[in-house]
């Protein structure tokens, strides 16, 4: 039979035991909600207009760079134009793209245009991982050989 006082000491190390666990446990629940908050961004959010992308970059921009006001408009308007262009760049791409698969479906036959939009995805699929994948770490540069001595 254990002593009155041995049975206190034992609880009291339990105890501590258990608060130990405790703590680890809320800061195992603390880092894995803090994991969980930062998701990826979503494939399907809606695009950013050019007015917000140019906003966005004029703020990191200013952020790093210690930007002025007026730096940071003349900044936001390069980068304003810059996005527009882009954006009617990317509109007329998908228009020809479209127009020559019309082309394409106007003289092939439909296995053969399956074929082809079957290709382009599997080509977009690419371009995805690749853009996905870390950038490659540089090699070390050769170092130059030692100088002779004298």
């Amino acid at each position: 039979m254990i002593k009155p006082s041995l049975l206190f000491f034992v609880i009291i190390q339990n105890t501590e035991t258990m608060k130990k666990i405790i703590l680890i446990l809320f800061t195992v629940a603390i880092a894995s909600v803090k994991g969980m908050a930062q998701e990826p961004p979503r494939k399907n959010a809606p695009l950013k207009t050019p007015e917000e992308r140019a906003e966005n970059m004029t703020k990191r921009m200013t952020k790093e760079l210690s930007l002025t006001a007026e730096q940071q408009v003349k900044t936001k308007s390069i980068i304003l134009k810059r996005e527009q262009d882009r954006d009617k760049i990317m509109k007329e791409a998908k228009e020809n793209r479209e127009k020559m698969n019309e082309e394409f479906k106007a003289f092939l036959t439909s296995e053969q245009f399956q074929k082809l939009e079957q290709r382009e995805v599997e080509m977009k699929k690419k371009r995805e991982e690749r853009r996905m994948k870390p950038p490659p770490t540089p090699k070390e540069a050769p170092q130059p050989p030692a100088p002779e001595g004298k």
